[in-house]
């Protein structure tokens, strides 16, 4: 069962020049996550607050959901 967290964390990402974004790994607790495969991207708007999520699978078991928020261009492991 994932569990929600929603706080800010350090991603490290690619951003493609055609606009695509592609987190690569992320800080949580002093542990470094790397991200093995973005399964899922898909876009959200909640009260005009625009965020991309990222739903993410590390060491094959393990799935993470990111979420970049635009307007503020901060990151958030939103569940793990």
């Amino acid at each position: 069962m994932m569990k929600i967290v929603n706080e800010p964390v350090k991603v490290m990402a690619v951003f493609h020049t055609d606009g695509k974004i592609e987190p690569v790994k992320f800080r949580i607790e002093d542990k470094v996550v790397r991200i093995e495969r973005i399964m899922k991207t898909y876009e959200e708007n909640n009260v005009g607050n625009k965020r991309i999520v990222f739903v993410c699978l590390h060491n094959g078991k393990d799935i993470f959901e990111l979420k970049y928020e635009l307007d503020t261009k901060t990151w958030y492991l939103f569940k793990k």
